[in-house]
């Protein structure tokens, strides 16, 4: 009930909070900036009588190379082979390099994208004049009158981002070069009722965790709709478990490998309800061991069993596990500054039958074996300059038979420079009795023309040890300290999109002198491998 409290409140916050949205018909500003690769000088006051997209980009910024490539394929070359729009006025697609680049990286953007006419302004003042603040950024410019004195070029339409083409086509095909009904179609045409692109991605991905001992693969296929009105990702799951067993009971040593299937299917979606607010959710379940820790202490208390019958005769008690479990999910998403603040609060039930523990003595008891996790969180997200975004995120968990769990991680991403970009993480949790967590990371990474990427990555984290009531306090896991550090090669483009990563990580757990030394076996301090493969096509 506290938790369903606290997570009611973030809800009505965000829903009660409003609406944002933006006026078009502002006077276009004016501008004269250089040509790329000349000395020729080009205004706005060049294009009139006819329609005038700016497309606000840079070399170094991945989304901005979809966005250049489509609206000079699918508006620039659209409208020209048909002699412009269907009320006969041409169309110009402007891109102006908003961000400084190094010259090698700003060709290879332009020859990759096919710009037809690129000015420069790499201090980005006509971004700002023009009310942008991130990259890609549009405006639509209605120059349609047929002299300067005409009417004043007008912003019929201004974006941050890019969702396709077919909401720009709706709007340039409305203006037929009268000022009145340029203006009546744009009241008839909301922005947030155009049309984008709808999308279709495939996903394969495929990812490895190896010890001396342990060794656990899993293959992902999934699905992603990109809509107008909804997004919608399904993925389904398939997890393989290996791992070493060795312990003594009494006089019987067990030495096995153990080997487990899980499988999962995940489906989340998200519904826009207008420009600035969407809900989610989310559905899912699993069936298979979470972990091969799991895997290894259910052999642990089966062996056990096995012993004492061989001893006494049959025992009563044990069952077979068959671990498994679903969630349910749901949320809002808010954009409370248009392209540069937002807002997610969501809430989240989470079912698990677990593989529990075993209280030895004059009876057996099988320690409980359902659970159920209730959680909130809330999350911001903010653009602080074109270089600088953050992000913050405040979560509660309630789990059956345990206090609550508090976490807050922080996160920032900043553009070091043209072609370097990092990130950095940081989080804290918190859980009586004597949980604590805490751990730090950092990206570094570098691209080449906005298509290659190569990044290295650091993690250390520790905690003062593990609280799992499913089973005994001295089988959970004890104090851990573990570092990683590695580097990662993706490549980012038109219609495909492939990730390849290796990080090595290593564990150092604290021992306890009053415990089964199986449990050493177990928690034993390891060099592991990570090794991860993603693929995404665009159909």
């Amino acid at each position: 009930m506290r938790l369903n409290k606290t997570c009611l409140i973030m809800i009505l916050f965000i829903t009660i909070a409003g609406d944002v949205t933006w006026n078009a018909g502002e006077a276009a500003p004016q501008f004269s900036l250089l040509q790329h690769g000349t000395k020729k000088q080009v205004s706005l006051n060049d294009f009139y009588g006819q329609i005038v997209i700016l497309d606000f980009f840079s070399a170094s910024c991945n989304r901005c190379l979809t966005a250049a490539w489509e609206i000079e394929t699918g508006i620039q070359e659209f409208y020209k082979a048909r002699s412009g729009n269907p009320h006969g006025i041409d169309v110009q697609v402007i891109s102006i390099n908003s961000d400084v680049s190094r010259p090698d990286d700003l060709s290879a953007f332009i020859e990759e994208t096919g710009m037809n006419l690129v000015l420069e302004n790499p201090r980005g003042d006509l971004l700002e004049l023009y009310g942008g603040t991130t990259l890609p950024y549009l405006v639509i410019i209605d120059a349609t009158g047929a002299e300067p004195e005409a009417f004043s070029p007008t912003m019929v339409y201004k974006q941050a981002g890019f969702d396709g083409v077919e909401k720009l086509y709706k709007i340039i095909d409305s203006i037929n070069g009268l000022r009145e009904q340029v203006m009546y179609d744009m009241k008839i045409l909301p922005v947030s009722e155009a049309d984008p692109l709808v999308t279709h991605d495939g996903i394969f991905d495929l990812s490895s965790l190896s010890a001396s001992d342990v060794f656990v693969t899993e293959t992902l296929a999934g699905y992603q709709y990109d809509g107008r009105k909804m997004d919608m990702d399904i993925a389904f799951s398939w997890r393989r478990s290996e791992v070493d067993y060795l312990s003594d009971y009494l006089i019987n040593r067990r030495e096995k490998k153990l080997a487990a299937d899980r499988i999962g299917l995940q489906c989340n979606t998200r519904f826009s309800l207008d420009k600035s607010l969407a809900i989610t959710a989310g559905a899912g379940f699993y069936d298979g061991y979470q972990t091969f820790r799991a895997l290894w202490l259910n052999e642990y208390y089966r062996h056990i069993f096995d012993v004492l019958e061989e001893l006494i005769g049959e025992m009563y008690g044990y069952k077979n596990a068959r671990p498994r479990g679903y969630n349910i999910s749901s949320g809002l998403r808010w954009e409370y500054l248009p392209d540069t603040g937002y807002v997610d609060a969501g809430i989240s039930f989470q079912h698990d039958v677990v593989s529990p523990g075993y209280e030895m003595g004059v009876s057996v008891v099988r320690l409980r074996d359902r659970y159920n996790t209730k959680s909130g969180n809330l999350a911001f997200e903010n653009v602080i300059t074109r270089r600088l975004r953050t992000m913050a995120e405040f979560r509660i968990d309630d789990t059956t038979d345990r206090k609550l769990r508090f976490s807050i991680q922080g996160g920032l991403n900043y553009a070091m420079a043209d072609n370097w970009v990092m990130r950095l993480n940081a989080g804290w949790s918190k859980e009586n009795p004597g949980f604590r967590s805490k751990s730090i990371s950092a990206v570094l990474e570098r691209d080449w023309h906005g298509m290659w990427f190569v990044s290295l990555f650091g993690r250390y984290y520790e905690d003062t040890t593990e609280i799992d009531s499913a089973v005994l306090r001295v089988a959970a896991a004890p104090p851990l300290e573990s570092y990683q550090a590695g580097m990662g090669l993706r490549r980012q483009g038109h219609s495909s999109f492939f990730k390849f990563t290796a990080v090595p990580c290593f564990t150092n757990y604290q021992r306890k002198p009053d415990r089964d030394k199986a449990f050493d076996r177990l928690y034993r301090d390891r060099d592991w491998l990570s090794v991860q493969f993603t693929y995404l096509h665009r159909f």
